[in-house]
């Protein structure tokens, strides 16, 4: 399973730069804060840095957005692998609203990851998202600038 990931993001990554000038498949990096909820009602936040592909524009009804993160902090630190579908539903000239979600693999001792549900904001260069992992009891916000 790790082989599938490494080569599915190791053939996204050169196809985002192949495809910046005709502007549907775009680059970027990224910036998360993941807040974890404990048992005894704390906030445990974890801060991720990272790449990410975005296959689409925001004025097309779906894309797809993958990449690779860090996320460093007290509940959880490691790579991890995030592939996402999005739905634009509020397509506007400069800016779409979107709902979204996928799975984010990691690889963190015997942890592979889960579920990911999302809703944001999209433009050209820059993406905004709220989001909740389920299986975690994780909600956070990220936002990317896309080249």
């Amino acid at each position: 399973m790790k082989k599938i990931l490494v080569l599915f993001v190791a053939f996204l990554m050169p196809l985002a730069l192949l495809g910046q000038d005709d502007k549907i498949v775009r680059a970027g990096i990224d910036a998360s804060v993941d807040c974890f909820l404990s048992t005894n009602h704390k906030i445990l936040p974890s801060y991720g840095i990272g790449a990410r592909v975005r296959v689409g524009r925001p004025d097309e009804w779906v894309n797809l957005v993958s990449g690779l993160r860090y996320i460093y902090g007290t509940s959880l630190s490691g790579f991890q692998i995030p592939i996402l579908v999005n739905v634009n539903l509020l397509k506007g000239r400069q800016v779409s609203g979107y709902l979204g979600g996928g799975y984010e693999f990691d690889f963190i001792g015997t942890y592979w990851g889960c579920m990911k549900i999302q809703a944001g904001l999209a433009a050209r260069h820059l993406d905004f998202r709220v989001f909740y992992k389920p299986y975690q009891g994780d909600i956070g916000a990220g936002v990317t600038y896309y080249f």
